[in-house]
């Protein structure tokens, strides 16, 4: 099966394009934010690095989020556009969290794999050791078409099935608030409790935010999100899934982030 894999979440592009689960070729942006002027740009180039010719791809992976607005609707606009274009042509999207935990390397510790959010956040989700590919929650039950939410502080509730120190919040993304003080306090909590360890793009982030003294999990795995990372997931049904063009909708997880212009309206 020939496949092009789009990774738009985060402020880095990156393209490829694979026969199976075979790479043949792939290009991540070196600049940030140019998803809405290279994107189609991009996948122009890596088609024909890979001796492909876009009639020739029988599905398209997309990362599904969470992540940046923008970027996912900029990413899921390409997708359904190709899609309509090319009728036939099957719309996949991967949880780009897990698939950021299932490209570190094998290791039985838990991994938080995280990506920023806005200033002092981060999104994240708790997978257990990638050795056995077994994460708490890979597609979480929250992760609805275009689901918008601001959760709240974990409320005290039963830790069934959570490695020890952690709480069950963990097991579907989140919005982790760095800097209010109730949800750092659960991630230092459960860095003084187990071994556990941090991928991602929000990695640096979270360890900027540990209070001095407290236990610095490792930082290890991917620190950038890579539409090679889309690959692996894409092949299993358990952390993808086949979505409808005309109604999908990336999983926000943040409602878009809105300014007041300073300048004085007209009247």
């Amino acid at each position: 099966m020939m496949r092009l894999l789009l990774e738009t979440a985060t402020d880095v592009c990156s393209v490829a394009v694979a026969r199976g689960e075979t790479l043949l070729a792939e290009y991540t942006a070196p600049e940030a934010h140019r998803h809405s002027s290279h994107l189609t740009v991009y996948i122009r180039q890596v088609l024909a690095a890979a001796g492909v010719a876009l009639r020739e791809v029988e599905e398209l992976v997309l990362s599904d989020g969470p992540g940046s607005y923008t970027s996912l609707r900029v990413g899921a606009a390409t997708a359904k556009g190709l899609c309509v274009a090319l009728p036939g042509l099957r719309l996949r999207v991967v949880p780009t969290l897990a698939a950021l935990a299932l490209a570190a390397p094998a290791a039985e510790a838990p991994t938080l794999a995280v990506i920023n959010s806005r200033r002092g956040e981060v999104f994240g989700q708790l997978f257990l050791g990638a050795r056995s590919r077994d994460p708490l929650s890979l597609v979480g039950t929250t992760q609805e078409a275009g689901h918008l939410a601001r959760p709240q502080v974990p409320a005290t509730v039963g830790k069934q099935g959570m490695p020890p120190g952690w709480h069950p919040y963990f097991r579907e993304p989140h919005n982790l608030r760095l800097l209010e003080p109730d949800w750092l306090e659960q991630i230092v909590l459960a860095a003084s409790t187990a071994h556990f360890r941090v991928c991602g793009p929000g990695g640096e982030r979270l360890l900027e935010h540990l209070p001095p003294g407290a236990h610095r999990p490792e930082l290890s795995g991917p620190r950038h999100c890579s539409a090679v990372h889309l690959l692996a997931p894409a092949s299993a049904p358990t952390t993808s899934r086949l979505v409808d063009v005309a109604t999908y909708e990336p999983f926000y997880l943040n409602p878009p982030f809105v300014t007041t212009s300073a300048k004085k309206t007209l009247g």
